[in-house]
């Protein structure tokens, strides 16, 4: 990993600080209410270049199931509840670790709703960290309707990418950052869309980190993708060592996010 090997080594302790903090809060606060958690994603897979993981830009996901019943932040009452739980995260883990290099970015998610839709995809035992509970991950759709459910995912981005030109043409500073926080979850996952189509698992796509993806881009010859790709994390690694206050480089950024979903929707549309 060259000059990232430092960075990535601190960047992952943190990561794992960030699960162990989360998972201090549940269990003092929310042990009669979280029925299970656990975090997927790029913050937990492994890493092999600077481009499977970057600090903020990239996530540390959780995802929580509480149990039937349970009111958790589902309403107004509860908003100043997140306030101080968004509070207790940011201070217990630079308590614990004061000369951080990056505090993980984290997205929690509640599953009760979502793990009901027809589409739902569970990751593999073996692509989790258990944070509380255990986790109930059950059978998934076909490898047809996973494959057809990717596509129709790329497709929609036919939608979205033509309003990014309105609504870019007016960022600068912290508006930038807005832009990007709102493209990035289409990004990362639009190659790996992609290359389900060609593959007879695709499953398995889901469980490999950045750089394998890019490998699998490029043994596919979708060389242009790979290629934005890469730029695009490495764009993003830039960004944050400048504490995402430099406008250039976070204009070279959202480009090269524009660069793969464009790409990844031109090779869509060529599958209809």
């Amino acid at each position: 990993m060259s000059e990232y090997s430092e960075y990535m080594k601190q960047a992952r302790k943190e990561v794992e600080l960030c699960l162990e903090t989360w998972k201090e809060i549940f269990e003092e606060h929310y042990s009669e209410t979280i029925e299970y958690a656990y975090s997927k994603g790029s913050a937990t897979k492994k890493w092999e270049s600077f481009i499977d993981y970057v600090p903020i830009l990239s996530d540390v996901d959780i995802h929580i199931k509480v149990k039937d019943h349970s009111n958790f932040f589902d309403d107004e009452t509860s908003f100043f509840e997140s306030v101080n739980i968004s509070e207790m995260y940011e201070t217990r883990f630079t308590e614990k670790n004061p000369q951080y290099f990056h505090i993980p970015r984290t997205q929690v998610i509640k599953l009760n709703k979502i793990i009901k839709e027809i589409n739902f995809v569970h990751p593999r035992e073996t692509e989790i960290i258990s944070i509380i509970g255990k986790p109930i991950l059950e059978t998934n759709p076909s490898n047809e309707i996973i494959k057809k459910h990717d596509l129709e995912n790329l497709l929609e981005l036919g939608e979205y990418l033509p309003k990014l030109s309105m609504s870019m043409m007016d960022r600068t500073g912290l508006d930038l950052w807005s832009m990007l926080r709102r493209m990035t979850w289409r990004v990362s996952p639009s190659p790996i869309r992609l290359l389900s189509q060609k593959n007879e698992e695709p499953l398995d796509l889901w469980g490999l980190n950045r750089t394998e993806i890019a490998e699998e881009l490029e043994d596919n010859d979708y060389y242009l993708i790979a290629e934005s790709y890469k730029d695009y994390y490495y764009e993003g690694w830039i960004a944050f060592m400048e504490d995402f206050t430099n406008s250039q480089t976070l204009r070279r950024l959202i480009s090269a996010g524009f660069e793969v979903m464009k790409l990844c929707l031109e090779e869509a549309r060529r599958l209809v």
